[in-house]
């Protein structure tokens, strides 16, 4: 498979255009960016809410109820949202593709990952983060020793019922930690890359990731660059947010009924503009090392005939 070699200026260009996704369509475009988190979270709340009623009625205690326990609690939800995530991410990429190659295209397009023969692949996704724990498991194993992850979770037991946490002593803490950055960094790297490449390069779900690796490998500098930069983003709209929030928060606490519907609105249109964004970043960054440079030039061929 042949991947284009790209560049400083074609990483920062990732951002640039990013920021200025959905100008030909912004109904659509941040239309589907709002379906999708009105989606997950009410998703999410009927989830949590029929989980705790199953686990009250089992004799489910949440104030004795350890990190284990709390751990089954959760872990069905997270893999359930491990799949979701990828597949409308798949309808963001639909979405943006099409806008940005000038066809019509309605925000109901976030469900495009359900349709058209990309449903198992993008689901298939959900192996990496389930990787990236196991290898953030066996990283601890090596490097913290072969107990370390049992006395923290005994940390985070009695921290719940009140202890002083004490962290466990790690056998090589230094090399753990550079173990732990460098997994990171390639799941959030192939996650960026995998989802365009199922949905619009109808790549399968190895092929995807043989993708990410190869853009790692073939441009290891503007990778590494892309990552830096995106969690640079991710701060400063953290902290964008944070202030926000404060002002939010002030003014729903002089005017309730005003005030908590306003902050849920508007931190609502700070998530459906980061989830754009993020979408761009990853479209941009596919489309200029695997994808044809014409976007209006429809779905790329198979990777295997691209043209470096």
């Amino acid at each position: 498979m042949n991947i284009r070699k790209i560049d400083t200026n074609a990483v920062i260009a990732c951002f640039t255009r990013a920021v200025d996704l959905g100008g030909r369509n912004p109904k659509a475009v941040f239309g589907a960016a709002l379906l999708a988190l009105v989606l997950v979270f009410g998703l999410g709340t009927v989830l949590m809410l029929g989980a705790i009623a199953v686990a009250v009625g089992a004799g489910f205690d949440p104030k004795t109820a350890g990190p284990a326990m709390m751990l089954a609690l959760v872990a069905p939800i997270m893999l359930f949202y491990m799949v979701l995530m990828p597949v409308l991410g798949g309808g963001m990429m639909h979405v943006v593709h099409e806008s940005e190659s000038g066809r019509p295209v309605s925000a109901l397009g976030v469900f495009a990952g359900f349709r058209g023969g990309r449903l198992a692949s993008l689901a298939g996704l959900a192996i990496l983060p389930l990787a990236g724990l196991a290898l953030t498991l066996l990283n601890y194993r090596l490097f913290g020793g072969p107990t370390y992850f049992a006395e923290y979770t005994a940390m985070m037991e009695a921290a719940m019922q009140g202890v002083p946490p004490v962290p466990p002593e790690a056998r090589s803490p230094a090399l753990m930690f550079l173990v732990g950055l460098g997994l990171t960094a390639l799941q959030n790297l192939l996650q960026l890359v995998t989802v365009p490449a199922v949905q619009l390069g109808r790549r399968s779900t190895l092929g995807a990731i043989a993708d990410g690796l190869a853009m790692v490998r073939h441009n290891p500098g503007p990778s590494l660059l892309l990552l830096v930069l995106g969690f640079a983003a991710m701060l400063a709209v953290a902290l964008v947010m944070v202030v926000v929030a404060l002002v939010l928060g002030v003014i729903a606490g002089l005017l309730p009924l005003l005030g908590v519907p306003l902050a849920l609105l508007v931190m609502l249109a700070f998530a459906a503009a980061g989830v754009v964004v993020y979408t761009g970043v990853a479209y941009f960054a596919w489309r200029s090392q695997f994808a044809p440079e014409d976007p209006a030039a429809g779905p790329p061929p198979m990777p295997a005939q691209f043209e470096a």
